[in-house]
């Protein structure tokens, strides 16, 4: 007892007492300090890593708006009356589309299911990234860090930054922090609706909207809103085109999006339950995958080499800078005169296999000889199964035959003066240097008319015009029509007169050269294209559709009157016709009857024509040649 009373009845010192305040005081002072300087040191700390973040590559790019802007945008083709033809996109298929247009009923549903918060926040939305936190503290660190902002969703996009760390989402913060500076919130979900990644290489709701329902963005309804929303969590897994298992976790999401914008007031009652009830039908645009047609291949080439050209770039990098920037290309394409060709070409009476697995070929331009405009082509006569596949009409390598005669031999003899249609030529036996040339038909016709050789299309009176000829001027001469192939071994008697050519000449090269007969003398390089412009409308091309004058006015005349022979009495007569209008032009053939044409043009066409194996073999077919019939058939239907 007495004890415990003493222990209750303890007194300190004065002294003693204050040496506990002055220890007291000491260590208050001394965690003062620490608190203090840890505190400075925790702000220099993070205004050090801000520095580093808003001075990173990343997010700089990210604040000047080039990696926004240097997204791929796909691109379009078309036809002369500027309706699309082509829809052309790399690796990410993406068509941009202004706020303004973006339904409500989408805005709605990707902020509902989204970021709820998204027009009250900074870029970050506390409440879901402090449940974010918690989670991942909850976890072990074995989290995904869910529940960012529509901002950061944006910023991990355009950044690619795909670490799974602390340092990544401080600087995710941040960087969505400084875009909210930069941008109004309606820019945000502007840029964020053209590059989320929707599946099936569909990057934006424009596209998507097209692969998923086969119509633009601006024309769905809330269901179909409510479908977009839903994929944007895992398009993967929810694609409706992978199994009907994804299909029905899409169509699981797509209630809970409804339901979301049902408690947050964006859809009524009613507007909730019809769209629930609304049925989806999945469908993707028919451009979405389509194989390019010939043409499209062709304009496509003949873009990237003048931008290669134009720009000093390498020819692939022009072509997937056309598949990228969103280019916009108007070609000389006429819809019309292309239904003429793929009518004529699906005539199964020409086109068949044969018993040996064989399949003929054929390649066909029509050009408007007036300013040199590609309207259509046909580059094979069997399907066509891929982009940029072999297009006969522009790549293939063919010979002549007696096509060449009025190229090589009798205009340069006309432009010269050495002939003219009534001269005299003579159709008898020749041997040049052991070359003995002889005529289809076998038999010769001593001394006739230019006229009738042309008409006939005998062979010895060509030989001997070009034998008699400059021929540096007639190698010239067929070069400046048209046939660019032609190559130095080309300046000699064979192939100027008869076609025997080194390498041969292209479809388009002959149809460019008759063209310019057909035109009276001046030349217009063929054009797939007026001009390109790229995304913001700037023209960056623009077709050359300078002339030059290649031969006289009197040459192109005679050549037109020996040319309508041919077709009046010669030997295209009986098989091309155009009712009386004004046709003319020439048949060809080659040795073992490899190759076979039919060049030709009206007051309005020209249309070269060809037809044979891709791997050379003798024809042996009945006359006359495919391409004499597609020729009249396809100048015809064009011309009535």
């Amino acid at each position: 007892m007495r004890n415990r009373t003493r222990n209750k009845m303890v007194k300190y010192s004065p002294k003693k007492i204050k040496r506990v305040v002055i220890i007291s005081s000491v260590i208050g002072v001394c965690l003062s300090g620490i608190l203090v300087s840890g505190m400075v040191y925790a702000y220099k700390y993070a205004r050090n890593i801000m520095k580093d973040i808003q001075s990173d590559k990343s997010t700089q790019e990210l604040l000047n708006g080039n990696v926004i802007n240097n997204q791929q945008i796909s691109s379009y083709i078309y036809d002369k009356d500027s309706n699309q033809i082509g829809y052309l996109y790399g690796k990410e298929n993406r068509v941009e589309i202004k706020y303004k247009d973006l339904p409500k009923t989408l805005v709605d549903a990707i902020i509902s299911i989204e970021d709820e918060r998204f027009f009250e926040h900074s870029g970050i939305d506390y409440q879901r990234t402090g449940a974010a936190v918690l989670n991942y503290v909850m976890n072990d660190q074995n989290s995904d860090f869910g529940g960012s902002s529509i901002t950061q969703q944006l910023v991990k996009n355009l950044t690619s930054d795909n670490e799974t760390s602390v340092m990544r989402k401080v600087r995710e913060w941040y960087r969505a922090f400084l875009l909210e500076t930069k941008y109004s919130k309606e820019e945000i979900l502007q840029i964020y609706a053209n590059t989320i990644y929707l599946g099936e290489n569909s990057y934006g709701m424009q596209v998507a909207s097209r692969v998923y329902f086969g119509k633009p963005v601006t024309d769905i309804n809330l269901a179909e809103s409510a479908i977009l929303a839903a994929a944007i969590q895992s398009p993967e897994s929810t694609n409706p085109y992978t199994s009907d298992n994804s299909k029905e976790r899409l169509l699981k999401r797509q209630k809970i999006v409804l339901k979301k914008m049902l408690e947050l007031g964006k859809i009524s009652e009613k507007e909730y339950n019809e769209a629930k009830e609304t049925e989806i039908t999945f469908k993707k645009s028919p451009e979405i995958n389509q194989v390019q047609t010939y043409f499209v291949d062709a304009a496509i080439e003949s873009v990237a080499q003048n931008i290669a050209v134009k720009q000093n770039i390498s020819f692939e990098q022009a072509k997937k800078d056309i598949y990228t920037k969103g280019y916009r290309i108007y070609s000389t394409f006429n819809p019309k005169v292309q239904q003429v060709i793929d009518n004529a070409y699906s005539n199964t009476g020409i086109f068949y296999t044969n018993n040996d697995g064989s399949f003929m070929q054929s390649a066909m331009v029509v050009l408007d000889q007036k300013n040199g405009n590609v309207l259509g082509l046909i580059g094979g006569a069997s399907k066509k199964d891929g982009n940029f596949v072999l297009n006969r009409a522009t790549q293939s390598f063919r010979q002549p035959g007696s096509c060449m005669k009025p190229l090589g031999a009798y205009g340069p003899a006309f432009e010269s003066g050495m002939l003219n249609p009534e001269s005299y030529v003579e159709d008898n036996p020749i041997d040049i240097n052991g070359w003995t040339p002889k005529n289809y038909y076998g038999y010769f016709n001593g001394y006739v008319s230019v006229r009738q050789a042309i008409a006939k299309s005998m062979n010895l009176p060509a030989v001997r015009t070009v034998q008699a000829s400059d021929l540096n001027f007639n190698f010239n001469f067929a070069k400046e029509l048209g046939l660019k192939s032609l190559l130095p071994r080309d300046k000699a008697i064979a192939p100027l007169s008869l076609g025997g050519l080194t390498k041969g000449v292209k479809p388009i090269e002959m149809a460019n050269a008759y063209a310019t007969i057909a035109n009276n003398g001046i030349y217009n390089s063929p054009k797939f294209y007026t001009r390109v412009v790229d995304k913001n409308g700037n023209v960056i091309l623009e077709a050359d559709y300078s002339t030059k004058k290649v031969m006289k006015d009197e040459t192109a005349a005679m050549l037109k009157t020996c040319l309508q022979d041919v077709v009046s009495w010669g030997t295209a007569y009986g098989y091309v016709n155009l009712q009386g209008r004004f046709v003319a032009g020439k048949t060809g053939n080659t040795d073992g009857d490899v190759d076979q044409w039919f060049c030709g043009f009206s007051d309005d066409y020209t249309i070269a024509c060809w037809n044979g194996y891709d791997d050379p073999r003798a024809i042996n077919r009945p006359y006359p040649y495919a391409s004499v019939s597609l020729f009249n058939t396809v100048m015809n239907g064009i011309t009535f």
